[in-house]
């Protein structure tokens, strides 16, 4: 990768025009503008400035690519603008640059999703997203019981997963990512996001990724559907809350909220959707919420967020076995890496 795109990739996550970057190195916007462009090539004394006012080591200019273009489908609100969008995909770029060199370092074979038999599932009705969940979870030996980690289960699988700093107007994308050992499924979430909100966030973008949909019926709701399945079984859910109900407690759904790791709403709608509350019940339910501000912050104990644990765990592996510093680590992962002890277990 050229010095000229690095610059350019670096700017763009730190949420810099060509004008104010320009202004924090001393130079006009057209020289930053043919720096980009590769019409010319900042010295080594200009590569240190640009490399202090965007944040990076001036390394990073010279780094070599491992991530190809990156075209995300972004959950998110209407708030999240074009300028947004760009810083967070290179904040994305940037974590998962700094994974697969760390996967490079200890010598890792390249990841490989390979979906289960039957998958990417042709489907092109709620019952057919319902039974996709169904099956899925049996392939991947998950049983009916509760998910417990939804992230770990992904990562098993070779999903790369993560987590980044981003506005509120962003929960989470899904894309695949172009290496050199060919097209890796990547999802990210924000960081912060309530466990209950990001459990179901992955879920639904493990739809798309799992299914491919067909007819008139909207993408989107289909893979709300089949992320309801996976996280609440059918059977599960109505041995909790019975065949036929006229109404549901808030203290019930709080339980199972607990329990599921999906929100209070999320399994009225699930309720809902199996027939077990009527129409009337759901909207009520919903309205109440409304009219509360629930919709927005439920009442209650909320679901802690999970964490990925892969990229930490390669790193202290790589630290142990001696292949990289705990300098060079907390480099990889952006963050220091925790210890115990400064004391390893070594081999007599």
């Amino acid at each position: 990768m050229s010095v000229a795109t690095r610059i350019k990739q670096a700017r763009l996550r730190r949420g810099l025009s060509l004008r104010a970057l320009a202004g924090q190195v001393g130079l006009s916007q057209t020289a930053i503008n043919k720096y980009e462009k590769g019409a010319s090539t900042p010295d080594s004394a200009m590569l240190r400035r640009l490399a202090g006012a965007l944040g990076v080591k001036p390394s990073y200019f010279l780094r070599p690519a491992r991530v190809g273009e990156i075209e995300p489908a972004f959950r998110k609100n209407a708030s999240l603008g074009k300028k947004q969008q760009r810083q967070i995909i290179e904040e994305i770029r940037d974590w998962l640059e700094r994974y697969l060199d760390l996967l490079t370092i200890i010598e890792e074979g390249p990841l490989h999703f390979e979906p289960p038999e039957g998958f990417p599932r042709r489907v092109r009705t709620f019952e057919a997203a319902e039974q996709a969940a169904h099956d899925l979870r049996q392939a991947w030996a998950v049983g009916f019981d509760p998910i417990e980690n939804l992230t770990d289960l992904l990562e098993a699988h070779d999903v790369i997963v993560g987590t980044v700093e981003a506005t509120d107007g962003f929960d989470a994308c899904t894309f695949h990512a172009e290496t050199a050992d060919g097209d890796l499924p990547v999802m990210v979430t924000r960081r912060g996001l309530p466990g209950d909100r990001q459990r179901f966030t992955l879920a639904h973008e493990l739809g798309h990724l799992v299914l491919r949909v067909e007819g008139d019926l909207d993408e989107e709701k289909l893979c709300h559907r089949f992320a309801g399945a996976l996280l609440a079984p059918a059977d599960a859910v109505r041995y909790d809350l019975g065949e036929n109900r006229h109404a549901l407690s808030l203290e019930e759904l709080h339980i199972l909220k607990h329990r599921y790791g999906l929100s209070m709403q999320a399994l009225a709608r699930r309720a809902f959707d199996l027939g077990i509350i009527s129409p009337s019940v759901y909207t009520q339910i919903n309205r109440g919420f409304r009219q509360r501000g629930w919709h927005r912050d439920e009442p209650g104990d909320p679901v802690p967020p999970e964490e990925p644990t892969r990229f930490e765990l390669i790193a202290q592996r790589a630290v142990a076995e001696g292949l990289i510093t705990r300098r060079r680590a907390a480099e990889l992962l952006g963050h220091a890496l925790p210890a115990l002890s400064t004391t390893a277990f070594e081999p007599a």
